[in-house]
């Protein structure tokens, strides 16, 4: 039973980094305005550098998406 408390605080662990990573890319994404754009425009672009890619793509961005990025 000493065994379970340490892989439960594991998964625990690993959930709450796991949460902490997507919530981190849905920002950079512009949330859920721009993921069609990225899957179509940007999905080989590294996560640090898809902000960039879809300014590089302004013209072929959803209107939701063209206003994140047009600021």
């Amino acid at each position: 039973m000493s065994r379970l408390i340490p892989a439960a605080a594991l998964i625990a662990v690993m959930g709450m980094f796991a949460a902490g990573v997507a919530d981190g890319n849905a920002h950079e994404m512009g949330s859920s305005r721009c993921r069609a754009d990225i899957k179509r425009l940007c999905h080989k672009t590294p996560m640090g550098e898809v902000a960039s890619c879809l300014k590089q793509h302004m013209s072929e961005l959803s209107p939701a998406c063209k206003a994140k990025y047009s600021k």
